[in-house]
C-alpha cells in the first residue's frame, strides 16, 4: 500500500508514518465533525463514526508553518480548528458556547543570545520549529491551538470539543512542550551555545467560546489568570491554577508555589508548578444498550413484597427510594413495573414527574397522574377536558366512598390541573373562593383519597412520583396524607435525591407503613458485572475486557456514570480512545461533543425546554440553522440520549423526555446566557400559545420561564427594549402564578414567585415603568407572607406599599395598609403599635363615605381591645363597625360585626347583650350566605355553652350549624360541631353520645385529611379514655389534641385539653404535673382571652393544690377565683368558685356548706359529674370530723358516677367511706 503524501510538501511517507519525515508535519486526518485525530488512511472517524473524506482537514494545518505565516495574533481557522468542519462551514459558524475549558500559555524566549550568533533566516527556522512542535503537542493531546501572540503561544483544551479530561490533557501538553524543547535545544545549543526557555501557564474555569473579530477564540478570567501564570512561571516550569491542580492532583505530582500576586486580580492566586506525572494516560469512552439491573436484588425483592403486604393488609404503604443522582432509582422502579405487569395479580400503575423547571408548580405530578387516568391532554380545550374528568370520576361513582357528589368531586381536582369546571358548580362548590385556602386544600386531598381508594377497590393501585426533591410543598403533604389515610391497597413509590431530606429531614420517619430504600453505588463485583453486561449487549465486548476493570472503577459505582462511558466506548468502535471520563460533567459533555452538529444544537435548544420537550418548541432550530429536526431526534433516540413518549400532554406534539436530567444540565451548560434568555421567552410563549385554554395549570412553568428568561437577560448583552419586553411578561406570569399558588396554600410557593416578580417589577421600574403592578405584588407577598408567619417580612412590604400609596393620595388603600400593619404587629404581640396603625387607618378614612376597608379596621380594632380586656373600646369599634356595614348594606359584614360585639359583653360578663348581638348575627347571616350562617351560629352556640351554661340553646344552635354545613359540604365545620356536641353531652354525663359524636368527628377529619380539626376527636377520644380509667392512654390523646390544636391555634380546644389532661393526671396521684398542666391553661386563657374558662381553671387548680396539700398556694387561687367570679357572674364560674372555696376552706362546716352549694349549682347546671365531685370532696373532708356525713356523701358520690359510668370515680369514693 502506497504511503501517505504530506499535504503541506508534498514528501511521500511510508504506509505507517506519523509525521511527515520531510518537514514533520503531522500526518493524522483531523475528523470534520468532533476534530479527533485519525490515523492515515482511516475512511470513518475512530472518535465519532463521521465519514472521513473530502470534508475532513488535516490537523497538519493545525501545526503551524511559522509565526508569519499564521499571521501574528490571529487565529489558526479555515479548516483548520478541530471540529469546525461537517456541518459548520467555516469557523466562523461556530456557534457561540460557555465551555468549561482550560488554556494554556506558552512563551518562547531566550533567542536574543541565539540571534547574534546566527542569521535572521537561521533564528527564524528555529523559532518556526519550536513553535510548531510546541503546536504538534498541543495537538497531541487533543488541544486547539488558538493563537500566537509573537512568541507566545495561546491553546484551549474543551473548545470547541470537549474530553472528559481536558485539565489533565493541558498540563500533560505543558510537560510534553518543556520535554521537546530540550530535545530542539539540543541542536540550538550546537549550533550557538545557547538555548530556548519556555514559560508555561495553565488554568481551567469557564470561558465563553465564539468568535471575536474574524476568528474563534475563548474569553473570561480563566483565560486572563492562564496568562498570568505563564508569565509569573519559572523558565521551564509548567505553572497551573487552583481548579486545574483540584482536578489533576491525583494524577499529577505537583509543588506547591507560594500564592501569587498577579495583575488584575485582587488577591493572591494559589499556584503549583507540575514536577511529573503519576500515572499514564488510560484508553476508555462510552457505549449503549438497555442496562440490565444488577446489584438491586434486595431492593427489587422488598418493591415486591411492600406491594404484597399493601394487598394482603389492604392498606397504604409509601416507598422512597433516595440515593445520587444516576445511581439508579428508574431503573429501580422500571424493573419493578416490568415484574408486576409479568404478574397475574393486575395493577394499576400511574407515574407523576415534579419537574426541575417550575420549582413553585403546585401539584404538577398529581395532575400528571389524574391526566393520564382520564386520557386528558393539556390541548383540550375546557369543556373537553372537563368532560373527560367528569365522564371518568362518574365512572367509577358506585365506588366512592365520600359525601361528595361526583361532579363536585370533579370541581375539586379540576382546579390544579388547571380545568375549568361550569360556573354553576363552582359557584355551588366554591371552587373559586380564595378566602379558605387550606379549606380548599383540605377538599382537594380528601378528593385524591377518594379517587385512590375507588382505583385500589378494582386492582391494588401504584403511584409512582419521579423526583420529589423537586416537588412543591403542597405536593409533599398531599404524599404524606396519602400515606396516612388511604383506605385501601395503595402503595406510593417515591423516587428522590439526598435534598429531600434537607427540606424535610423526617420525611417518611416513625410510621409503620413507611419505608425509605436508600440506594448506594454499586460495589467494584457489581460494577465490573454491569460493564461486562452492558459491553455483551452490544456485541462489542471482544477486545474490551481491559476496558471493565477501568470503567467500574472510574465509575465509583455509579451506573449511569457506568452506561455513559460504556456507550461512548460502543461508539467508537475501537480501543484506542483517550482516559475514562473523571465526573458526569466531562462525561456527558465529551459526549454532547462527539454528536453531530444537528444532533448536538437540538440537544442544547431542547434543553432550555426542561427535562420534558416537545417537538414544536424546538422546531425554530430547524428554519434558523438548517437542520432537519426529524432525522437529529431520530439519531438521539438511536443514541439513548432522549426517549420519546407514547403519548403527549399536548395534542398533535410529540413528546421527547432527556434520558436524565444531567444531560440536559450539560447541554444547557454550554448555551451563552444571552441565548439561553431569548429561549427561555420562546417556550414560555411556546407554552402559552399551546396551552392557551388552560393556562391556569401552566402558569407556573410559563413564569418559570419567563422569570429565568429576565433573570438572564439582565446579566447578558440582551438589547433593552427586548429585555423590557421579556421583563413585562415576566412579572405578568410570575403574579399569576403567585395567585394561583396562594389559592391553593402552596404559600411557600407564593411567596417565591412574588419575591422574584419583585426584582422584576424594579428592573422595570427602573426603564421608567410605572410601579402601580409591582406594589399590588408586594401587598400579595405581606398577605402570604403573615399566613407563614413571617411578620417583619409582611410589615416591610406593606410599609413600602404605603409610602406609594400615601404619594398617590390613595385613602382607602393607605387605610387598609394601616390595618395589614396593624395586625402584623398584633401578631408579634406589639399593642401599641397595632393600635396605633389600626387608629391611623380609621382616621384617614373615618371623614369619608363609608366602606368595608372602615369596617374591617373598626372590627379588627374591636377584636384586639377585646383580646387586651379594653372592654369599653372594644364596645365603641364594634358599635362603628355595625353602623357602617348597616349603612353599606353589608349583611355579612354586618353579622361579623354583632358577632364581635357579642363577643365583647360576653366577655364582661353582660350575657344579655351578649345573646342579643349573636342571635342578630345568626339573622343577618342566614340573610347572607350559609356559611356566614355556620359561622355565626358557632360563635352563639359557643357563648351559650361556655358564658351561660345554657346547654339546651348551645345545643339548638350546634345542630342548626350542622345541618347548613350538610347542605352546603361545609366538611371543617362538620368535624368541629360534632365534636362540639360531643363536648356538651360530656357536660351531662351522656357517654354513648359523645362517642358516637367523637366518632363521627374523628372518622370524617380521617377520612377527609383534615388534619388541622384532628385535635377535636383527639380531645375527645382522650375524655372518653379518662371515663373508661385508662390514664395513660388517656393523657397521650389530650397531649396530641392541645399540641395540635396550640399549633393551628385553636385556643379554646387547647385549654379544655390541658384541663381534662389535669383530671387525668390528678385521678392518677400527680397533682404537680397536674398543677403544670393547669398552669399552661391558665396561660392560654390569659393570651387568647378566655376569661369564662379561666375562672374554671384557676378553681380546679385551688382543688389540686388543696388536694396535693398547699394550702397556702390553694387558698390564693380560690380567693382569685371568686373574685373574678363575683365581678363577671358566669354561671359554670360561680359553681367552680364555690367548689373552689369548699375545697380550701379550714373550717369543716364552712367548706361542707360551700360544696353542697357547689353540688346544688352544677346539678341545676345539668353537670352531675361535676355535682358528684364536689360529693366526693365533701365526704373526703368530713372523714374525721363527721364520718356519718361523709359515708353519706361519698355513697352519693359514689352512685352518681356509677349512674353516668364512671367506675374508677365511683370506686375512689367507696374507696374513703369510713369503715
Amino acid at each position: 500500500m502506497a504511503g501517505e503524501a504530506c499535504p503541506k510538501c508534498g514528501t511521500e511517507n511510508p504506509e505507517r508514518a506519523r509525521f511527515c519525515m520531510s518537514c514533520g508535519a503531522p500526518l493524522a486526518t483531523a475528523c470534520p465533525s468532533c476534530g479527533t485525530e485519525n490515523p492515515p488512511g482511516a475512511k470513518f472517524c475512530i472518535e465519532c463514526g463521521t465519514p472521513l473524506g473530502a470534508g475532513a482537514a488535516s490537523t497538519t494545518a493545525t501545526a503551524p508553518p511559522s509565526p508569519a505565516a499564521a499571521g501574528q495574533g490571529s487565529g489558526l481557522f479555515g479548516g483548520q480548528l478541530p471540529g469546525a468542519g461537517a456541518g459548520w462551514g467555516p469557523a466562523a459558524s461556530l456557534p457561540e458556547e460557555r465551555r468549561k475549558a482550560t488554556v494554556l500559555f506558552a512563551d518562547l524566549s531566550g533567542y536574543t543570545a541565539v540571534a547574534e550568533r546566527l542569521d535572521p533566516e537561521a533564528v527564524k527556522s528555529f523559532v518556526d520549529r519550536a513553535l510548531r512542535r510546541l503546536g504538534q503537542e498541543v495537538l497531541r493531546y487533543g488541544g486547539t491551538v488558538d493563537k500566537y501572540i509573537g512568541d507566545n503561544v495561546m491553546a484551549v483544551f474543551g473548545a470547541p470539543v470537549a474530553h472528559e479530561d481536558d485539565p489533565e490533557r493541558a498540563v500533560r501538553a505543558g510537560l510534553a512542550m518543556q520535554a521537546a524543547m530540550d530535545e530542539i535545544n539540543k541542536d540550538i545549543e550546537a549550533a550557538t551555545g545557547s538555548r530556548f526557555q519556555l514559560r508555561v501557564g495553565v488554568n481551567s474555569g469557564e470561558v465563553l467560546a465564539g468568535q471575536v473579530g474574524d476568528g474563534y477564540t475563548v474569553i473570561g478570567d480563566a483565560v486572563n489568570v492562564a496568562s498570568r501564570l505563564q508569565s509569573a512561571a519559572r523558565p521551564g516550569s509548567v505553572t497551573i491554577g487552583e481548579t486545574t491542580h483540584r482536578l489533576t492532583r491525583g494524577l499529577i505530582e505537583y509543588d506547591e508555589l507560594a500564592p501569587l500576586s498577579l495583575k488584575g486580580k485582587a488577591e493572591p492566586v494559589p499556584a503549583w508548578e507540575a514536577v511529573r506525572l503519576l500515572v499514564s494516560g488510560t484508553a476508555a469512552r462510552g457505549t449503549r444498550g438497555a442496562a440490565p439491573l444488577i446489584g438491586r436484588e434486595d431492593e427489587s425483592s422488598l418493591l415486591l413484597s411492600l406491594f404484597d403486604r399493601v394487598v394482603r393488609e389492604e392498606r397504604p404503604h409509601l416507598v422512597t427510594v433516595i440515593g445520587q443522582a444516576g445511581v439508579g432509582k428508574t431503573r429501580l422502579l422500571r424493573e419493578f413495573a416490568t415484574q408486576l405487569a409479568e404478574r397475574e395479580q393486575k395493577a394499576a400503575f400511574r407515574v407523576g414527574h415534579c419537574p426541575a423547571y417550575g420549582a413553585g408548580l403546585a401539584y404538577w405530578a398529581l395532575g400528571e397522574i389524574i391526566r393520564g387516568q382520564f386520557e386528558i391532554v393539556d390541548t383540550d380545550d375546557s369543556e373537553l377536558a372537563w368532560a373527560k374528568l367528569a365522564n371518568g370520576i362518574q365512572a367509577v361513582s358506585s365506588e366512592l366512598e365520600t359525601d361528595e357528589p361526583p361532579d363536585r368531586l370533579a370541581a375539586t381536582i379540576a382546579r390544579p390541573l388547571g380545568i375549568e369546571p361550569p360556573a354553576e358548580l363552582a359557584a355551588a362548590t366554591g371552587v373559586h373562593d380564595s378566602d379558605d385556602p387550606q379549606q380548599i386544600r383540605d377538599r382537594l386531598f380528601s378528593a385524591v383519597r377518594s379517587l385512590v381508594e375507588a382505583a385500589s377497590k378494582r386492582w391494588p393501585v401504584v403511584i409512582a412520583i419521579e423526583d420529589i426533591h423537586w416537588a412543591d410543598e403542597g405536593m409533599l403533604d398531599l404524599i404524606d396524607y396519602m400515606a396516612r389515610w388511604i383506605r385501601g391497597p395503595a402503595l406510593i413509590v417515591c423516587l428522590a435525591r439526598d435534598e429531600l431530606l434537607e427540606r424535610r429531614p423526617a420525611w417518611g420517619g416513625g410510621r409503620r407503613n413507611y419505608t425509605t430504600i436508600a440506594l448506594e453505588p454499586l460495589s467494584q463485583g457489581e460494577a465490573r458485572e454491569l460493564v461486562t453486561a452492558l459491553l455483551a449487549n452490544g456485541d462489542s465486548s471482544n477486545g474490551h475486557g481491559d476496558l471493565v476493570p477501568q470503567v467500574a472503577q472510574r465509575s465509583a459505582g455509579n451506573p449511569l456514570f457506568v452506561e455513559e462511558m460504556v456507550n461512548r466506548i460502543r461508539e467508537e468502535g475501537g480501543k484506542d480512545v483517550d482516559t475514562l471520563p473523571e465526573s458526569v460533567h466531562a462525561v456527558l459533555a465529551a459526549r454532547l461533543d462527539s454528536l453531530s452538529v444537528p444532533e448536538r444544537r437540538v440537544l442544547q435548544h431542547a434543553s432550555v425546554v426542561g427535562q420534558t420537550f416537545w417537538s414544536g418548541s424546538i422546531a425554530t432550530i430547524g428554519e434558523e440553522e438548517g437542520i432537519d429536526l426529524p432525522a437529529a431526534l431520530t439519531g438521539l433516540e438511536e443514541k439513548d440520549l432522549v426517549v420519546s413518549s407514547a403519548g403527549s400532554r399536548l395534542a398533535g406534539e410529540q413528546e421527547y423526555a432527556f434520558k436524565h436530567v444531567l444531560i440536559r444540565d450539560v447541554a444547557y451548560s454550554t448555551l451563552p446566557k444571552s441565548m439561553r434568555a431569548r429561549k427561555h421567552a420562546q417556550v414560555a410563549s411556546f407554552i402559552e400559545d399551546r396551552a392557551a385554554e388552560r393556562s391556569e395549570g401552566v402558569v407556573a412553568m410559563v413564569a418559570d420561564h419567563y422569570a429565568r428568561a429576565a433573570a438572564l437577560g439582565a446579566d447578558a448583552d440582551v438589547d433593552r427594549a427586548e429585555l423590557r419586553q421579556i421583563n413585562a411578561k415576566a412579572l405578568s406570569a410570575l403574579e399569576s402564578a403567585g395567585d394561583a399558588a396562594a389559592s391553593l396554600y402552596s404559600n411557600q410557593e407564593a411567596i417565591g414567585h412574588y419575591e422574584t416578580a419583585l426584582s422584576v417589577g424594579r428592573e422595570l421600574e427602573a426603564s421608567g415603568s410605572d410601579p402601580a403592578v409591582r406594589v399590588r405584588i408586594a401587598e400579595k407577598l405581606g398577605d402570604v407572607a403573615l399566613r407563614l408567619g413571617r411578620v417583619d417580612r409582611a410589615t416591610e412590604v406593606w410599609e413600602e406599599c404605603l409610602d406609594f400609596h400615601r404619594r398617590q393620595e390613595d385613602l382607602s388603600r393607605v387605610g387598609d395598609l394601616h390595618r395589614k400593619i396593624g395586625a402584623a404587629l398584633w401578631h408579634k404581640g406589639d399593642r401599641d403599635g397595632s393600635i396605633e396603625h389600626y387608629q391611623k387607618g380609621i382616621d384617614l378614612l373615618k371623614d369619608g363615605p363609608p366602606s368595608l376597608e372602615l369596617v374591617r379596621l373598626y372590627e379588627e380594632a374591636a377584636s384586639l381591645y377585646m383580646h387586651t380586656g379594653d372592654n369599653m373600646l372594644a364596645i365603641y369599634a364594634s358599635e362603628k363597625a355595625l353602623r357602617l356595614a348597616e349603612r353599606l348594606g353589608e349583611a355579612a359584614a354586618a353579622s361579623r360585626a354583632h358577632g364581635i360585639f357579642g363577643r365583647v359583653f360576653g366577655r364582661i360578663g353582660d350575657s344579655e347583650r351578649a345573646r342579643q348581638n349573636l342571635e342578630r348575627s345568626v339573622e343577618l347571616a342566614r340573610e347572607s350566605d350559609p356559611g356566614e350562617a355556620v359561622r355565626a351560629l358557632l360563635t352563639l352556640g359557643y357563648h351559650l355553652e361556655v358564658s351561660e351554661a345554657d346547654y339546651g340553646g348551645a345545643g339548638s344552635a350546634y345542630t342548626e350549624a350542622l345541618e347548613l354545613a350538610e347542605q352546603t359540604g361545609d366538611l371543617p365545620s362538620k368535624v368541629e360541631l360534632h365534636a362540639a356536641l360531643a363536648q356538651l353531652a360530656a357536660h351531662s354525663g351522656n357517654w354513648e353520645v359523645v362517642a358516637s359524636e367523637a366518632d363521627a368527628s374523628g372518622r370524617l377529619a380521617e377520612r377527609e385529611g383534615l388534619t388541622g380539626k384532628m385535635c377535636f376527636p383527639y380531645m375527645m377520644r382522650g375524655m372518653l379514655r379518662w371515663r373508661e380509667g385508662c390514664f395513660d392512654d388517656a393523657t397521650d390523646e389530650l397531649r396530641r389534641a392541645a399540641e395540635l390544636a396550640e399549633q393551628v391555634g385553636r385556643s379554646e380546644v387547647a385549654f379544655q385539653s390541658h384541663y381534662w389532661l389535669a383530671a387525668a393526671l390528678r385521678q392518677r396521684g400527680d397533682h404537680a404535673d397536674a398543677d403544670t398542666e393547669l398552669a399552661r391553661a391558665l396561660d392560654l386563657c390569659e393570651r387568647a382571652g378566655l376569661v369564662a374558662q379561666s375562672i374554671e381553671a384557676i378553681s380546679a387548680r385551688a382543688v389540686n393544690l388543696a388536694l396535693a396539700g398547699r394550702l397556702d398556694a390553694a387558698r390564693e387561687a380560690a380567693d382569685e377565683a371568686e373574685r373574678l367570679a363575683d365581678r363577671l357572674r358566669y354561671p359554670v364560674g360561680k359553681a367552680a368558685s364555690l367548689e373552689a372555696r369548699g375545697a380550701v376552706e379550714a373550717d369543716p362546716a364552712a367548706a361542707s356548706d360551700a360544696l353542697r352549694e357547689a353540688h346544688d349549682a352544677w346539678q341545676e347546671l345539668g353537670r352531675p359529674l361535676d355535682a358528684a365531685r364536689c360529693e366526693y370532696l365533701r365526704g373526703r373532708l368530713l372523714r374525721d370530723s363527721d364520718p356519718g356525713e361523709s359515708r353519706d356523701a361519698l355513697e352519693a358520690a359514689a352512685s352518681a358516677a356509677e349512674e353516668y359510668g364512671v367506675g374508677h370515680l365511683a370506686s375512689l369514693a367507696r374507696d374513703l367511706i369510713p369503715a
